[in-house]
């Protein structure tokens, strides 16, 4: 929320606090629009105070957006504007600002050194907005470093303040002071107190997804964790899933990452670690997109644990990541925050100097004025004397300023001697932790690396079994003069294969993606191959959705899943071909054909093959021309994570690579695909996630 409203014409009250509500809202297209049309005419000519709300409601916005280093430009360039008007209280303003965006970028001690100048100029006045955002962001601090009593207090402080004239933005603080007083019961796992911190909040009804979305977000997390403490996890589930789903309506990024988070914990609460890694790794994205090293520091924690019973090698990799950040976050930044404030005491100091030098040279030039204002007549007089009082005026505010930061250094280098200690202690217990962890690591080492010897002898046999019984390369380049096969899985077996046979005049092939990957995909690969070749070769069915529908109820029988949960099974595409008509049925993957440079899609049926015993597969209907190049894909491919954003390739991104290749020889098309994926991978330093399959063939 904004601080303050401008004091002059240019811009009005009311446009202040449509502002300050759109912000409440988190609205922040209409603000944007808001912002960039006052952009136009408020420059350096206008009023000091313009200027200043200006910057201010732009630093907020970009803060909001998680775009720290913008935020953090404007709100030096507002706490320049209130330094050269020498205003005290713009320059609080400007200070709190500040303050929250040292806090998002981790800057604790450099954050906690602006709110206590700032808390240092409001407390003089009757601002109670100031003093409640000022206690707010200072109890937040305490709150960081586990000092819950002191947080407490401070949210208690805020409570006890009475209404000013901006009632509407107290009572909006007040609440968030409630809220985050309902955090430290959850810390605490004092579920009654934070019952009624819930039904008063309630109670005054104003928290609403309208009036305050911020707050809405926050007090549905709360009651999230309440019925989890509570262990009514059927509530727990409704209540954070609706949180996600607002927060990603209003697309405010710091929402969503609050709003991942606890749900991943919810799911890890309840061992559905599947749904939990999917949570936190969607909170892991914002984390990089903002760059909010703490946040990613515990959201790595979290991975690691969840993938403990998932991927033991990715778990292994996020728990390296999370120590890097702890160093980062409980050892660099905060030690240079320290060498900060020292350098702000030393630079504070030699302005306070300068200041009294110019006193010093001042008082003598006055002293001068004075032996020679009796050759003047009396408006002489009056006049030295204005000119007196406005340099004795002007210098008591620069005074007055430099003195109340100087006044904080003592209690600044305070706090920074307690983070040092505490860093201290953490650093220690961790040497403790890796200490212990080292020795067992070493006991169990030999024994591992036998068991993984062992484990990876089999593998490679299985490799070679599976390689032997799956369709020959040399058919298929047999059959199609012009094509090729790009395979690349995850681990040395697969559960991607491909499919061919001839038979009766009909080439049939199939590109299929089954559960999973490593062992288990492979034995379903097996069953697979064999099902087919049962199908097709056994049974004489040539036509693709009845291959499909056949296939789909020979998996359901010999999974048992008609009596059990199990939904295991494929994800396919296959093609039948008789001269120059090409028949296509899909589970769930497409067919895609690029013709002079156009790229068409056949949809697959949106049901896997398994699962069901009555899925249907619809069958589409191609008749080949010279130059055709027909492509079938499994999804290792465009869900594989890289690039410079951490994201997924991506369908479209496919999509346009085959239009792209698709009149280069098949031989360079698959020496794209792989350096194109292989590069993306590289550049965000991902591992492959799952086994990828692509086949070409030009007609």
């Amino acid at each position: 929320m904004s601080l303050n409203e401008p004091r002059t014409k240019g811009v009005t009250k009311e446009v202040a606090y449509h502002v300050e509500s759109l912000f409440e809202k988190s609205n922040l297209d209409s603000i944007k629009l808001i912002l960039d049309k006052y952009k136009i005419f408020i420059d350096k000519n206008s009023e000091v105070a313009d200027q200043h709300w200006l910057n201010i409601q732009l630093s907020h916005y970009f803060r909001l957006e998680g775009l720290l280093d913008s935020a953090e430009k404007y709100g030096r360039i507002s706490y320049q504007i209130a330094e050269d008007s020498y205003d005290l209280q713009l320059l609080a303003e400007s200070n709190i600002l500040l303050a929250r965006i040292y806090l998002d970028q981790n800057k604790t001690v450099s954050a906690l050194n602006l709110l206590k100048v700032a808390h240092k100029i409001v407390s003089e006045t009757n601002d109670a907005v100031k003093k409640a955002s000022i206690l707010i962001d200072i109890g937040e601090i305490n709150l960081q470093f586990k000092k819950y009593v002191t947080a407490y207090e401070h949210f208690d402080d805020i409570e006890n303040l009475k209404n000013s004239s901006n009632s509407h933005h107290l009572a909006y603080l007040k609440n968030k002071a409630l809220l985050n007083k309902g955090k430290i019961h959850i810390v605490l796992k004092e579920y009654n107190e934070l019952t009624k911190i819930i039904k008063k909040l309630d109670a005054q009804k104003s928290i609403s997804l309208e009036k305050d979305f911020e707050g809405y977000i926050q007090l549905l997390l709360l009651k999230g964790e309440l019925a989890i403490g509570l262990n009514d996890l059927k509530l727990a589930k409704k209540i954070l899933l609706l949180a996600v789903k607002e927060a990603n309506r209003k697309q405010i990024s710091y929402a969503k990452l609050n709003a991942y988070i606890d749900l991943g914990n919810y799911y890890l609460k309840v061992e559905n670690y599947t749904k939990a890694y999917e949570a936190f790794e969607k909170a892991y994205v914002i984390c990089k997109q903002t760059k909010n090293l703490e946040k990613e520091y515990t959201i790595s924690l979290e991975l690691a644990k969840t993938l403990q019973h998932i991927n033991k090698d990715q778990s292994i990799y996020f728990y390296k990541k999370s120590l890097n950040l702890s160093d980062s976050l409980f050892n660099k930044e905060k030690l240079a925050a320290v060498v900060d404030m020292q350098t702000f005491y030393e630079v504070e100091n030699q302005k306070s100097e300068n200041v009294k030098l110019e006193e010093l040279e001042f008082n003598q030039k006055v002293k001068l004025q004075q032996r020679t204002q009796v050759l003047y007549f009396a408006m002489a007089i009056l006049f030295i004397l204005l000119v007196f009082i406005y340099y004795i005026f002007h210098i008591q505010k620069k005074t007055k300023r430099l003195n109340t930061r100087l006044s904080m250094t003592n209690d600044e280098l305070e706090m920074a001697k307690e983070a040092v200690e505490d860093i201290n202690q953490d650093l220690e217990a961790k040497n403790e932790i890796l200490k212990v962890t080292l020795e067992h690591s070493n006991e169990q080492s030999k024994q591992l690396n036998y068991q993984n010897n062992k484990i990876n002898s089999s593998i490679k046999s299985a490799h070679l079994i599976q390689s032997s019984i799956l369709t020959s390369s040399h058919r298929i380049d047999k059959a199609f003069e012009d094509n090729f096969i790009f395979n690349q899985p995850k681990d040395i077996i697969s559960g991607d294969f491909y499919w061919f046979v001839e038979i009766e005049g009909w080439k049939i092939y199939a590109c299929v993606d089954c559960t999973g990957h490593g062992v288990p995909g492979a034995l379903m690969s097996m069953m697979g191959n064999s099902l087919l070749y049962e199908i097709v070769r056994g049974n004489k069915v040539f036509q693709p959705s009845v291959i499909l529908t056949e296939l789909n109820k020979l998996v359901v029988h010999n999974l048992q899943q008609e009596h059990n949960d199990n939904n295991d099974g494929m994800d396919m595409s296959l093609i039948a071909i008789k001269e120059n008509d090409l028949y296509f049925s899909g589970a769930k993957n497409p067919l895609y054909i690029v013709r002079d440079g156009e790229l068409t899609k056949l949809k697959g049926t949106r049901k896997s093959i398994g699962g069901d015993l009555n899925n249907i597969y619809e069958q589409h209907h191609w008749t080949i021309e010279k130059g055709d190049m027909v492509y079938m894909t499994t999804d290792g491919y465009q869900d594989q994570f890289g690039g410079s954003k951490a994201r997924k390739f991506m369908v479209g991104q496919l999509r346009d690579l085959f239009t792209d290749i698709a009149n280069y020889p098949t031989d360079k098309q698959k020496k794209i695909l792989s350096g194109t994926i292989n590069d993306w991978m590289k550049e965000g330093r991902w591992e492959q996630v799952d086994d990828m399959l692509v086949l070409g063939i030009r007609f």
